[in-house]
């Protein structure tokens, strides 16, 4: 009976965020994705913490024929994101880095039974879990624009608690390179965050100019 009662739930949520994502003028793709249909065959999206599936990329891929880069530095989703570049006839590159507020090397907290590790020791999915720790490469936003070719239409930033050291320190000319960014905040999953944490950097980038839509107290679209 609970599976029941969760599966309706879930379908209720679902439908609620597509109808305030139509109200918008918003795209909506479950579980947690909105973004303005502005994209076609010349559009790129730059997927951040993409997972094994790289679920968006992959349905953008399918439906408006976009450029996709998926950016996660997890060695374990590394066969299936070689897979799907495979699949895609060069629709779709694996770029094996994290996205952190300087470029270099962090250490990388890989989960064993969860899909999704983290930078971040704190981290739910890594104090709970067994996991493996290996360095990674980190990019900067001015260096991931700069490997996806300058601009992208869509920048989606799931960086498991790391996003708020990188938005801390982010300026306007670090986000113009991006028409709209898509960030999934990690308050519920870092206990030295809080939701007053994610209020504090959206307002921030709101001051760069750039508009917002909350899909969830967590997902917020910033778009210009």
């Amino acid at each position: 009976m609970k599976n029941v009662l969760r599966t309706i739930r879930d379908a209720a949520v679902q439908q609620q965020r597509r109808k305030r994502a139509s109200r918008l003028g918003a795209a909506f793709f479950p579980p947690n994705y909105v973004f303005f249909d502005r994209l076609g065959p010349d559009s790129v999206v730059v997927d951040v913490g993409c997972g094994h599936e790289a679920e968006l990329s992959e349905h953008l891929i399918t439906t408006r024929g976009v450029q996709a880069f998926g950016v996660d530095p997890t060695r374990k989703h590394a066969p299936h994101l070689q897979a799907l570049e495979a699949r895609t006839d060069g629709r779709f590159t694996h770029l094996p880095v994290a996205v952190a507020a300087e470029r270099g090397t962090l250490t990388f907290h890989e989960s064993v039974e969860n899909e999704s590790g983290s930078l971040l020791t704190s981290h739910a999915n890594v104090t709970a879990d067994e996991i493996r720790t290996y360095e990674v490469e980190t990019l900067t936003l001015a260096d991931l624009a700069e490997c996806v070719g300058g601009t992208a239409d869509l920048l989606k930033l799931d960086l498991e608690g790391a996003e708020y050291a990188l938005l801390d320190g982010v300026t306007g000319t670090d986000l113009d390179p991006f028409d709209q960014v898509l960030v999934e905040f990690h308050h519920h999953c870092v206990p030295d965050r809080t939701a007053e944490d994610t209020h504090r950097l959206t307002e921030r980038l709101k001051g760069f100019g750039m508009r917002t839509f909350e899909i969830s107290h967590r997902d917020v679209l910033f778009y210009r």
